[in-house]
């Protein structure tokens, strides 16, 4: 059931993203004024929201890593 949905979810989003294409119009950060103030915000947003991203998962994979590493460290010692 939920398969079905989500393929008609998907389905209904493409029709209306390829019958009505002035819904899919840029932001202000990649077709605007590059000097106004909305779009340097915007561009610190994305960058600020990269780095907390980027910061995270590092931390998923450091912490996957140690775990692997000291999982090998015990079954040396067996």
């Amino acid at each position: 059931m939920i398969k079905h949905s989500i393929k008609t979810y998907t389905f209904s989003a493409t029709c209306m993203f390829l019958l009505l294409p002035n819904f899919i119009v840029a932001c202000s950060t990649c077709f605007g004024d590059p000097d106004a103030s909305a779009t340097i915000g915007m561009n610190w947003a994305i960058i600020t929201l990269l780095g907390v991203t980027g910061g995270v998962l590092g931390g998923i994979i450091k912490s996957i890593i140690s775990i692997r590493n000291k999982a090998q460290l015990k079954n040396d010692k067996v």
